[in-house]
């Protein structure tokens, strides 16, 4: 990936990224420097695309996004901000209407996928009501 020269933000635009995405400098959140590359951060760190936290991640991460990620093998970094949506809407959802988050139930929705560093989950085909 390019390096991202120019995208280090100025301490007024970092209060705001800061507001807009719940992040915490008191959590290790830094943005690049000049010249960084967000595929291979300094030792200790991972990169978020910004687009990733558009999708609706916030960090730190939901005890039920965590399990999501380690039962299926995936890191932050390797979601698509569209698997993000599917993930937060689900919690979403059953936060709203209180339901219990349950992994399986959401796999038996979405099905996951691994393309070689991508982690996706796509809808379940055919009717689902018959494998009930």
């Amino acid at each position: 990936m390019a390096n991202l020269p120019g995208i280090v933000p100025s301490s007024a635009e970092y209060q705001k990224l800061e507001v807009m995405y719940g992040l915490s400098s008191l959590e290790g959140v830094e943005f690049p420097s000049t010249g960084s590359s967000i595929s291979s951060p300094p030792p200790g760190k991972i990169g978020v695309f910004q687009k990733t936290l558009d999708a609706g991640i916030q960090l730190p991460l939901t005890d039920f996004q965590e399990e999501v990620l380690q039962k299926d093998g995936c890191s932050l970094q390797m979601l698509t901000p569209n698997t993000v949506n599917k993930v937060v809407a689900f919690e979403m959802i059953c936060r709203a209407n209180g339901y219990v988050l349950d992994y399986f139930v959401f796999k038996f929705f979405f099905r996951f996928c691994l393309t070689s560093d991508k982690c996706t989950f796509s809808a379940r085909r055919g009717d689902l009501s018959r494998k009930i």
